[in-house]
């Protein structure tokens, strides 16, 4: 019996210090992660990342940022191959997690998955729009529309559906009529929407910058 409480405690113990070592790890990521500008700062800060998920396994949000900054880097190359490699590690890291199965997965951990799936989505778009748009193009929307089921107050799919529509030709069925009401409902959310600790927040002020860039075109 005593022998039992001993392992029982000593566990308890590990665990909490694993976690503590965990927490604080993730609080220095986020501080590197929100001070990136650089093609440089995102690749630290993405190896950073990558280091946690790989002793996490099951950690979402280690890989979340890890494909983030991924995702970033692929925006900053010129050469598409580069492009191509940045995002198919982005996309295979984050997308075994778009699953209720996973522990410490909820609704909205899932509709920020998707978000970040379908930002994916549009980077392999802007490699190649007339070839890549017929593909993922469906599966960008269907990412947005799957997070949207899953956390309605989620700011972060309509940003992105907003600034789709406000760079898709109207004859596509885009263009700044389509492209404004997404992004007011994207600021309407993000004044009521909080994340974790940890979570995602991002868009909030490319958003409203956006917003404003619509609003003006719509007057002229």
């Amino acid at each position: 019996m005593i022998l039992k409480i001993y392992i029982l405690l000593f566990s308890l113990n590990f665990a909490s210090e694993l976690s503590d070592r965990y927490y604080n790890a993730m609080d220095k990521g986020i501080k590197m992660f929100k001070s990136c500008k650089t093609e440089e700062e995102f690749l630290k800060t993405s190896n950073y990342f990558y280091r946690i998920s790989q002793v996490s396994k099951n950690d979402w949000l280690s890989s979340y940022y890890y494909a983030y900054c991924n995702t970033s880097l692929s925006m900053m190359q010129d050469d598409s191959d580069i492009k191509e490699l940045y995002l198919e590690k982005a996309y295979e890291i984050i997308a075994p997690f778009d699953s209720l199965k996973i522990s410490n997965i909820d609704s909205i951990a899932i509709s920020e998955i998707n978000t970040l799936k379908a930002l994916i989505y549009v980077g392999k778009i802007f490699i190649n729009p007339m070839i890549n748009g017929m593909k993922y193009g469906p599966l960008s929307e269907q990412s947005i529309n799957k997070a949207i089921r899953y956390c309605p107050q989620n700011p972060r799919p309509y940003y992105l559906n907003g600034q789709s529509k406000y760079y898709t030709p109207s004859a596509f069925g885009g263009g700044v009529d389509k492209a404004m009401p997404l992004l007011k409902k994207s600021l309407d959310n993000y004044k009521i929407f909080k994340s974790k600790k940890h979570w995602p927040d991002w868009g909030e002020d490319e958003c409203q910058l956006l917003y404003e860039k619509a609003k003006n075109n719509e007057k002229k």
